[in-house]
């Protein structure tokens, strides 16, 4: 659900901003996310596989390969946030709420998906990869503390 949502942030914000290269860019990453909805999935499916097994090494794998997915999905939606935030001045008032909703679906959607990454890390227990991650997540999200 992270992915479709941010897809959603992404087009919806997309239909709201006049700058051609925004645009494109807001393409890129709703596309982007279209196909992370069904990566993930496979990924899951993966890990539900790996985890009916005793194989432990395999689960880890499939597990934190499928961490990837949620993350990717977590930087697309602050790049939308910060896209949001720096189309405030552009968008005409009577399209404000679109923006509003926008900026509501990508922070929902880093939301979910940083739940769904530290989920699987506290599955996997490696505190290496979890220091790792939450490395990524401070670099991430530097600048993007939503606005009251």
């Amino acid at each position: 659900m992270a992915a479709l949502t941010a897809a959603l942030a992404a087009a919806l914000l997309e239909k709201l901003v006049a700058q051609a290269a925004a645009r494109q860019k807001l393409r890129r990453i709703r596309r982007a996310c279209v196909t992370l909805i069904e990566r993930d999935a496979t990924m899951f499916s993966r890990v539900i596989k790996a985890s009916r097994g005793d194989n432990r090494s395999r689960f880890r794998r499939a597990l934190t390969a499928a961490t990837d997915v949620p993350w990717q999905v977590f930087a697309h939606a602050q790049t939308v946030q910060s896209a949001c935030r720096a189309a405030q001045r552009e968008i005409k008032p009577k399209f404000q709420s679109d923006l509003r909703c926008a900026l509501a679906l990508a922070l929902a959607a880093s939301e979910s998906a940083r739940t769904l990454i530290l989920t699987n890390l506290a599955w996997l227990n490696d505190p290496a990869y979890t220091r790792m991650m939450r490395r990524r997540f401070q670099s991430a999200t530097r600048g993007n503390v939503p606005r009251r």
